[in-house]
């Protein structure tokens, strides 16, 4: 009998951001204080790292890079 039970990784949808950008906290401090925290958290990491945290999502980021708390360096 063969097991048919193979561990598969997830497949992650990036929408148009790049996985290996790297996410950096500005400055700006966001008033809601569990969004000013997640930006010190996750800066310095990637993107698929961020997202991988759990902490953050795609329309996340993107709220966060149209506000300005952050920025996506290459």
């Amino acid at each position: 009998m063969k097991n048919t039970n193979k561990t598969k990784k997830p497949t992650v949808n990036y929408g148009s951001l790049n996985p290996e950008a790297i996410y950096t906290a500005t400055g700006k401090v966001a008033r809601a204080s569990h969004n000013a925290e997640r930006h010190v958290a996750l800066n310095g990491l990637t993107v698929a790292d961020a997202l991988a945290t759990r902490q953050v999502t795609v329309a996340d980021i993107k709220y966060d890079v149209a506000k300005g708390f952050i920025k996506l360096v290459k």
